[in-house]
């Protein structure tokens, strides 16, 4: 479906525009940038809204914004139902935002009252990308939409038409555009060990620090890091690499009694409590929370061992950016600034090993509903209890297993996420599809990127491979080798030393003798032949204790004088070799 167009003119915020006047429209609207008040809007004009939110936190921040004109009653795990009685009882305008899991019981407490309201369900792309861990809530909540006739499903980076299922594809579709805003900047930082060079990037921006261009292009230091990594084990292990304490950490992940183990002594925090140095974000915290820094970056950690912490650029990686917001009192000078430390893996499934397995997931499922038909009561539960529902593009409605396309469309997606990361390449072409994200200036980078180098790489190899990837004199001064590696060394050769260093300067030192070698025969207009030639050389090398094994075609590379390969007729048979002409300086 065609999209209708919501142009936003001289509007900074949803609020503002015609369309948006009393609620937001019936249907999917593609709000297309994050921090223009989408969630405000439902909060307050005047219709009762229910915005149904994918966290907690995303919850708390709705209801602590200080620019509502209604209060917000909060829904979710431990609210009571006395305490909804009484937050209708005294106000005349509803406002309440719950979770995915809250709603239902909600519902309930209304009597499925549904006609007055209206529906939000925000950051609803969501519903596709966290199906493999949070199915159950999931289809519930969209089970439930069903009950109103007015509701929105809104983002800024909405699910691809590509993955939308026939209930999304038959919704009106809105697409709100804005003026070109500030391109970001992602600096893309590979790395061998992520845990180990993430651990090494904090303890560079503590010990000395990270200077980068602002907005402006002036070089200033940066102050605070937010750190979105979707794994509380690897976090713990980043703060326990470094002995970090808890005045200088904050971690905001959810609530689940497994983190509170796994981080001791480091309590979890809201996303809405002050800033600290080091700030770390789990998924909860990915969309939707309102941030806010004058002197913030944000690094994103992709750990392609950890499936769950890969992040998609073209929906993920967009909202991330959008995360630390704009106000009077907050105007972050590394807005336009992102840095994304990832690591690769060239074992991810082919697309032709991918689609196998979906075919076994389609004979599996049917297979499974056959057995469901013929099956008895008892028989049935036998069945559903063996089932591996998280594996199935399966899902059970009502005691009984059914077909869910989400699903299948949710697996898909995830494989394409994998895809990304299998290499480079792979990377840079998702990045393309990006219109918010631009290549990094290198100029700028230099001194970052010697830093960040050392902290993310294990091997003096990575370095060096860095290095002929990008150039740098500040590369040049703490390695200074570097330089006559990559002149006098071809990478086939460098790998020939296993970038071994003692190695590789050894066949350096050779390779600079080798220019008093052909000093030594130079004969100007002479005709060498191939077989005088490796003579020749052999004489010098011996002489010079240059550890090469002579071979004629090596005074290709003399840089003293001109040297022209030919041929010459002897004793009527062709001889090739070499003419040695004029002098390119002289000595």
């Amino acid at each position: 479906m065609e999209p209708i167009i919501i142009h936003s003119g001289e509007a900074r915020y949803l609020s503002e525009l015609p369309e948006f006047q009393d609620g937001l429209p019936h249907g999917i609207v593609n709000k297309t940038k994050t921090d223009v008040g989408g969630t405000y809007v439902a909060a307050n004009c005047r219709s009762n809204y229910i915005i149904v939110c994918p966290f907690r936190d995303l919850v708390d921040s709705i209801a602590a914004d200080k620019n509502n004109k209604y209060d917000v009653f909060k829904c979710y795990g431990g609210i009571k139902e006395y305490q909804f009685r009484k937050y209708i009882k005294e106000h005349k305008i509803y406002k309440i935002a719950v979770t995915y899991d809250s709603l239902d019981k909600l519902l309930r407490w209304m009597g499925n009252n549904t006609d007055t309201w209206k529906v939000l369900i925000d950051e609803y792309h969501l519903i596709l990308e966290d199906m493999d861990y949070r199915e159950s809530a999931i289809m519930q909540m969209c089970w439930n939409i069903h009950k109103f006739k007015h509701y929105t499903f809104l983002s800024a980076t909405p699910i691809d038409e590509e993955y939308e299922i026939d209930f999304f594809k038959n919704l009106p579709h809105y697409k709100v555009v804005w003026p070109l805003g500030l391109p970001i900047t992602v600096r893309k930082i590979k790395a061998t060990c992520l845990p180990h060079g993430l651990a090494k990037l904090i303890s560079i921006f503590k010990e000395v620090g990270i200077y980068l261009p602002d907005v402006n292009g002036e070089r200033k230091k940066v102050e605070q890091l937010f750190i979105f990594l979707n794994s509380v084990t690897t976090i713990k292990q980043v703060i326990d690499t470094l002995e970090l304490e808890e005045d200088e950490v904050k971690v905001c992940c959810a609530q689940r009694q497994r983190n509170r183990l796994i981080l001791g002594r480091f309590k979890r925090e809201s996303a809405i409590a002050p800033n600290k140095r080091i700030n770390f974000f789990t998924k909860k915290s990915f969309q939707g929370c309102n941030l806010f820094s004058n002197n913030g970056l944000i690094i994103v950690a992709s750990d392609v061992h950890r499936t769950q912490t890969l992040v998609d650029i073209t929906t993920t990686m967009e909202q991330i950016s959008g995360r630390l917001r704009e106000n009077d009192e907050y105007h972050n000078i590394f807005r336009n600034t992102m840095v994304h430390i990832y690591s690769t893996n060239n074992s991810v499934l082919s697309q032709v090993e991918f689609d196998a397995e979906m075919n076994r997931k389609e004979d599996a499922a049917v297979r499974l509903l056959s057995l469901q038909k013929k099956a008895d009561e008892k028989e049935l539960n036998a069945l559903i209890k063996r089932v591996n529902i998280e594996n199935d593009i399966l899902s059970i409605e009502e005691g009984r297993l059914v077909r869910n396309e989400l699903k299948k469309k949710a697996f898909i997606r995830k494989q394409k996420i994998r895809e990304a990361y299998k290499d480079g390449i792979n990377l840079r072409a998702a990045y393309n599809k990006s219109e918010k994200f631009v290549q990094a200036k290198q100029e700028y980078w230099d001194e970052f990127d010697s830093l960040l180098a050392r902290a993310v790489t294990i091997s003096y190899e990575k370095l060096l491979r860095d290095y002929l990837e990008h150039p740098s004199e500040q590369y040049e001064i703490e390695y200074p080798e570097f330089k006559d590696i990559k002149r006098y060394l071809k990478e086939t050769e460098m790998n020939s030393c296993r970038w071994n260093k003692d190695k590789m300067l050894s066949v350096v030192e050779d390779k600079k003798k080798l220019q008093q070698a052909f000093r030594a025969i130079y004969q100007r207009g002479v005709f060498i032949s191939d077989n005088q030639m490796k003579i020749l050389l052999a004489e010098q090398f011996n002489r010079l204790g240059i550890n090469l094994s002579p071979k004629a075609t090596q005074i290709l590379n003399c840089d003293i004088y001109h040297v022209e390969r030919c041929s010459q007729t002897i004793d009527k048979k062709k001889v090739n070799g070499y003419k040695l002409g004029d002098m390119l300086f002289h000595f």
